[in-house]
């Protein structure tokens, strides 16, 4: 982008500098793409309910959910590369049109393997979105005005957050559903415009080479694998697929590992290393998000009656509190950063246990305050996490640590949409089960989110006594 006329006396930012000429236009680009990514996946879970219901396909319910976080992660490692070959506007307009045209494929689709589908593609060009736009604040805003400009974007979240259960609720309806895709995707093509309108038009060098094609195309298949174990193909051919699943992620970790350019640091697997341990518990933790997540709007509508207006506010409970927890460990020194993830596991657990109780029982204000705690417990442990991963990170993998965690937790939340998915097939769940199969394939989805829980808090538990031995 072309960098605005400021006056050459101004020392520090101002919030008018962002909200005002040029500037006030990047602010609003930026914004508007971060916003369709956020309220995006808050609609689909508010309307999925009704989705199914519609076109049938319980079995590949969860797929919404883990395609669109491969999606996610394809976008986001592709973005940077496609910049430098193709150029920075090309690379945003591109972003945003597969978005649009997601939308619209999801708007149309007459099958759930079709919706699906294109919620792949919804992930591919919302994970370019989202992972530009923080590239684009480092390199269009002065550093006097980044930190304001981030802060907007944090704040644009919540928004999202709170808006899209909202806007999911108004098409929930069975013949309104297809309106919250139309609606997104005319937003969508206005960002897309502004984007062709106001950001540069330079080219890049027009090689491709860096981009990781083999690698995210394994990762893609893994979770493919995992996903497929929801279609009721038999015990054995699940073993085997989840197998497939499991070695076809070691595959694309241990090539990455060996590139030149990798998109996670060398030890990222490596349990024993501090640096590993922490992706784990990363890993470990987004599992446990997603079983959390995956099912919470359809087992409050079939099993407490809870309308979908209220079954999607319930649901961002937990993103609400995720931001404001977070308040409470910003300034926290290095030596209490294993403490914040460690007492942030522990939270995640205790909330997955609640749900794994009362899930069927209710009241459903006990499944809100586990939303909560859940909450919590991600904002405590997020940032102190991450840190802690750059603190342990060598100099030369620093910048690969930090750019990487938004890929791992996408990859946890796909696999752990997927294996939710597979626990509830085994469990009996089809489009037409009862009430009392549903209650039963949510107790089992749920006993089984408590073992991930307890594994990521062993983890964190391990990791913080750790450091306390090597810090005495």
């Amino acid at each position: 982008m072309k960098e605005p006329v400021t006056s050459e006396t101004s020392q520090e930012g101002s919030w008018a500098e962002l909200f005002s000429g040029r500037y006030g236009m990047y602010t609003l680009i930026l914004n508007l793409g971060v916003t369709l990514f956020g309220i995006n996946q808050f609609v689909v879970a508010t309307v999925m309910p009704t989705v199914v219901a519609d076109l049938g396909g319980m079995s590949y319910y969860t797929w919404a959910f883990s395609l669109f976080a491969v999606g996610a992660i394809i976008g986001a490692a592709g973005a940077g590369p496609l910049r430098d070959a193709v150029g920075v506007r090309s690379t945003y307009v591109g972003a945003g049109l597969t978005l649009a045209v997601g939308l619209a494929g999801s708007a149309l689709a007459t099958s759930m393997p079709e919706f699906v589908a294109w919620r792949l593609v919804q992930g591919i060009g919302g994970g370019g979105i989202a992972s530009l736009a923080y590239a684009l604040v480092a390199s269009i805003f002065p550093e006097r005005l980044r930190s304001r400009e981030l802060s907007i974007v944090s704040t644009i979240w919540g928004v999202a957050t709170v808006a899209g259960p909202g806007v999911g609720a108004l098409f929930a309806a069975p013949d309104l559903w297809r309106g919250a895709f139309w609606s997104l995707m005319s937003l969508t093509l206005v960002f897309s415009w502004l984007a062709w309108r106001y950001v540069e038009g330079v080219g890049g060098h027009g090689r491709l080479s860096r981009l990781p094609y083999v690698r995210l195309a394994l990762l893609a298949l893994s979770v493919l694998f995992l996903s497929a174990t929801s279609l009721g193909l038999g015990p054995l051919l699940q073993v085997w697929l989840v197998v497939c699943a499991l070695g076809t992620a070691a595959i694309a970790f241990r090539l990455d590992a060996r590139a030149e350019h990798g998109i996670f640091p060398r030890k990222v697997a490596v349990v024993t290393d501090p640096l590993g341990a922490t992706y784990w518990i990363f890993f470990l933790v987004s599992v446990v998000l997603a079983f959390t997540n995956t099912y919470t709007t359809f087992y409050l509508q079939r099993l407490h009656g809870i309308a979908p207006f209220t079954a999607g506010y319930l649901f961002c409970i937990q993103s609400l509190m995720w931001t404001v927890s977070a308040l409470f460990v910003v300034n926290l020194p290095p030596s209490r950063l294993p403490q914040a993830v460690l007492a942030g596991a522990g939270l995640l657990l205790l909330a997955s246990v609640m749900v794994a109780v009362v899930v069927d029982t209710g009241p459903a204000v006990l499944i809100a305050l586990a939303l909560f705690i859940s909450g919590s417990g991600m904002g405590i442990l997020n940032n102190p996490a991450i840190q802690h991963i750059m603190a342990v990170a060598s100099d030369k993998e620093r910048h690969i640590a930090g750019a990487s965690v938004q890929a791992i937790r996408n990859i946890g939340i796909s696999f752990g949409a997927a294996a939710s998915g597979l626990v509830a097939a085994s469990a009996g769940l089809t489009d037409s089960s009862d009430r009392a199969t549903v209650a039963f394939a949510m107790e089992r989805v749920f006993a089984v989110n408590v073992v991930f829980g307890l594994a990521a808090l062993a983890l964190a538990a391990l990791t913080l006594r750790r450091h306390a031995a090597q810090s005495g």
